[in-house]
């Protein structure tokens, strides 16, 4: 199955932690994720009304949509405490829309690895678990 690393929301799923789980064989096939656009999200994106709402709307982004600044589901995603990484998600789909998807896919890739060793990394990681190195998390992302 293939991993998909970009959400309906402009959160980039290859820094989900139950994604790397997954990527690393850590979970049992029942809890494992390959992005909530794939065939196979677990959790949280199998559920999500957002995911739900542009799949509806035949959206490939929220952005495309005329009323995602007055959306409730956006607007409570973007200020849950659960997930702090919401926050940046409409950062991303700007990006997204500007630089073009494989574009964001390469910067995203770059930007939740390891500089020292190259290691991918989840959005609440503050030191590499691979080499000890520090690495930058969802907050500086803020």
């Amino acid at each position: 199955m293939d991993y998909v690393l970009d959400g309906y929301c402009g959160v980039y799923c290859g820094a989900c932690p139950i994604l790397l789980a997954t990527k690393t064989g850590k979970l049992e096939e029942d809890q494992q994720c390959y992005g909530c656009k794939s065939e196979k999200p677990t959790g949280f994106c199998e559920t999500c009304g957002i995911k739900a709402c542009a799949i509806n709307k035949e959206f490939e982004f929220c952005i495309q949509c005329n009323k995602l600044m007055a959306c409730d589901l956006m607007l409570k995603f973007r200020s849950d405490t659960q997930y702090p990484y919401g926050q940046c998600v409409m950062k991303n789909m700007e990006l997204i829309k500007e630089i073009g998807l494989p574009a964001w896919l390469e910067m995203q890739s770059k930007r939740w690895r390891c500089e020292k060793c190259g290691e991918p990394h989840s959005w609440y990681h503050e030191t590499c678990s691979q080499c000890g190195q520090t690495v930058k998390d969802y907050k500086a992302e803020l």
